[in-house]
């Protein structure tokens, strides 16, 4: 019978505390959300229920056991934020609810403290509480990667909801293709605009994905249809290392025209997803017939700059105005996307 292999058991606060100071803890294997997600309230909230010894559910740990040195490490799967919360709060970062007091079960001395208050000695007996406090953890065992991410996929579809970046990082993050999208997201040219999307939620992995499966298919995609790039990044997962570099050369070719066209994206303006995803598309209808060497930058850079800088003075021609449409509402749809970058082909 082939069934998961998991131990359950329990440490208190003080035993996780302790692990934590040797690093036992791997808190951001491939599958993790970058960093935290939770609200300084949602870490409080957490704390409020550990001190009134209310249940919180259980801490998922892939163990990993050295044969030869007996050292064992743990990869969290499932309970990051709440660890984080903890710690937070041991580390003196937050500080318990202002209400701690008013469902009965606390009391006022213990509403807006610091880990450091519980050491007065009125609030001594509270501290033994908190560090004797029982958290449930799982166990998994396995050395199948594809297994843990499933675990991953499986707990965090409720709770904190996962954005479709981080479920498609959960389960591909092993894969060829979507490690080249990791590595594509430090491209220089585009880290204006993906400063500017929320890193910590992989909003910066979901627009070079978007950006890539452009490029490889060379035609506009929808950005509001996640299913889409569901699909393709399944399609996409198992190519192989040609394809991938491939792929990976082509994304460089569209980066570098970019890079030359050496325009002042937020002196004009544009250093938002909408505006650099036409001037992607732009790129990539330039050179369907041409070379990089074959483009006459120079004049690219004045008419693209004389374009954005009426844009910005809300000319009314015709090129403009069917632009500047295009970016009042549904920026993402395909049809607003083709129109813009047709705009700046016209234009040109």
């Amino acid at each position: 019978m082939n069934i998961l292999n998991r131990n359950s058991t329990t440490i208190n606060i003080a035993n996780f505390w302790e692990n934590y100071q040797l690093n036992k803890y791997n808190f951001e294997p491939d599958y993790q959300r970058k960093s935290d997600v939770w609200s300084p309230s949602k870490k409080s909230f957490l704390i409020d229920t550990i001190l009134k010894n209310f249940p919180i559910p259980p801490i998922f740990l892939h163990q990993h056991i050295d044969e030869e040195t007996g050292k064992t490490m743990y990869d969290v799967i499932d309970g990051k934020q709440r660890l984080g919360a903890i710690l937070s709060f041991i580390k003196n970062e937050i500080r318990t609810p202002e209400d701690f007091h008013s469902d009965g079960f606390g009391i006022q001395e213990l509403s807006d403290i610091s880990f450091k208050d519980l050491d007065e000695s009125n609030l001594s007996d509270w501290k033994k509480a908190f560090w004797r406090y029982d958290i449930t953890i799982e166990y998994i065992d396995t050395n199948q990667v594809d297994v843990v991410n499933n675990i991953f996929d499986r707990l965090n579809r409720n709770g904190e909801p996962l954005t479709k970046q981080e479920l498609r990082n959960a389960k591909y993050n092993s894969s060829g293709f979507y490690k080249l999208i990791k590595k594509l997201a430090l491209t220089d040219v585009l880290q204006p605009v993906l400063n500017k999307l929320q890193r910590n939620r992989l909003e910066d992995e979901e627009y070079i994905t978007e950006l890539l499966i452009t490029s490889i298919n060379k035609e506009v995609i929808a950005g509001d249809k996640p299913e889409m790039l569901d699909q393709k990044i399944e399609e996409y997962s198992n190519s192989s290392t040609d394809t991938l570099q491939e792929f990976e050369n082509d994304f460089i070719k569209y980066s570098e025209f970019i890079r030359k066209l050496n325009l002042n994206l937020e002196n004009l303006k544009i250093d938002g997803v909408s505006h650099f995803y036409a001037l992607w598309g732009f790129a990539i209808e330039k050179l369907k017939n041409n070379t990089i060497d074959q483009i006459d930058f120079n004049n690219l850079n004045q008419t693209l700059e004389d374009f954005y800088t009426k844009y910005l003075g809300k000319s009314q021609e015709e090129l403009i105005q069917q632009y500047k449409t295009t970016m009042s509402a549904g920026t993402k749809s395909t049809a607003r996307r083709k129109r813009r970058i047709e705009s700046l082909l016209q234009y040109c």
